[in-house]
């Protein structure tokens, strides 16, 4: 699929789900290891994010990153990280406590209905190569999201490459994974 430019002027002008200033914490954990480790940062983030929220504890993001990543990337044959992989990562780190991982193929249904909560906590999402991602295959957490003029949905998100405020058409994504409350 031939990759669609966007620019500043395509973006939405309102975005509807978390605060930037919420994910600042994020900026300075950079993936650089190679092949990568998207999912485990991705991961990392959000449980940070959501153990912060609803316990005001303060964790460790390079704890988290070394727990996740045996647990995450790399831990079967394969090459890459999957939903799955992802899934299995966060059920380990929060078995005992009261959310659920779940995970969708299609990311947008996911993304508006957990970032219009009242208490919406991040979504990790996997952009698609195929579908002309400039991350090509890569896993981002997703806070925001939002409509252009044109009527297309773009999220904003915490790229893992040092961006914060990375702006990404939902056209270009494909999973969803995130973390239902148990009740």
């Amino acid at each position: 699929m031939k990759k669609q430019k966007y620019t500043r002027k395509d973006w939405p002008t309102e975005w509807t789900g978390i605060n930037p200033r919420a994910m600042k914490v994020y900026r300075k954990y950079v993936n650089r290891e190679f092949p990568g480790y998207c999912g485990t940062y991705t991961a990392a983030a959000l449980a940070h994010y959501v153990i912060q929220k609803d316990y005001e504890k303060e964790l460790s993001m390079d704890d988290l990153i070394i727990g996740l990543k045996p647990r995450i990337d790399g831990r079967f044959w394969y090459k890459g990280t999957y939903p799955w992989d992802l899934i299995g990562g966060l059920k380990a780190l929060f078995e005992d406590i009261d959310y659920k991982p779940r995970w969708h193929l299609i990311s947008n249904p996911i993304v508006t209905k957990e970032l219009s909560q009242a208490k919406p906590y991040p979504v990790i999402v996997g952009t698609t190569k195929a579908f002309g991602s400039k991350y090509k295959n890569h896993w981002l957490l997703v806070y925001a999201f939002g409509y252009n003029n044109a009527g297309q949905l773009f999220y904003k998100a915490y790229d893992n490459h040092g961006k914060i405020n990375a702006v990404i058409p939902a056209s270009q994504t494909m999973a969803a994974v995130w973390l239902e409350r148990k009740d």
